[in-house]
């Protein structure tokens, strides 16, 4: 299986819209669209990417510099794996691409109401920085959730 991340372009930009609306329901049951698609494409400091297995699109990751507690770390926005994708370590090695691709310090936040994605996270990061990472828990006007801090 051939695991790869793909730069997003503009012209793939409806593409992302349809797959953010997909995720959107599935965490939240929300079929709004994604208020920070444009700015994805309008801003620098901020990349998408498609997943893609085989050369088809798997899903997505969005990075960008939007960080709460580690100040000036990269965050990673949204994370999305197509279900038939999943429990096939798709998700862990594009999430370990991301890491390559941005070294330095990270900032990886699940909310509170997303306990698989907090199993997920912890678990990638474990193994990718030999469990060298430090969490938090936040509950402010900025983030209901945990928050996975650490360097690549």
């Amino acid at each position: 299986m051939n695991i790869t991340l793909v730069p997003i372009g503009l012209q793939e930009k409806e593409h992302l819209n349809n797959l953010l609306i997909k995720y959107k329901k599935e965490l939240t049951g929300n079929l709004g669209r994604y208020k920070y698609l444009d700015s994805y494409f309008e801003e620098k400091d901020r990349y998408p990417f498609f997943i893609k297995v085989d050369g088809n699109v798997a899903g997505f990751v969005l990075v960008n510099n939007y960080s709460i507690v580690a100040k000036g770390a990269k965050s990673i926005g949204e994370f999305f794996v197509e279900q038939k994708y999943r429990k096939q370590g798709v998700g862990k090695e594009a999430a370990k691409k991301v890491f390559d691709l941005f070294p330095g310090k990270w900032e990886i936040r699940q909310l509170h109401s997303n306990p698989q994605g907090q199993i997920f996270w912890r678990k990638v990061i474990k193994e990718y920085i030999d469990d060298n990472y430090q969490e938090v828990m936040l509950n402010n006007e900025k983030w209901h959730g945990t928050a996975q801090i650490f360097k690549t």
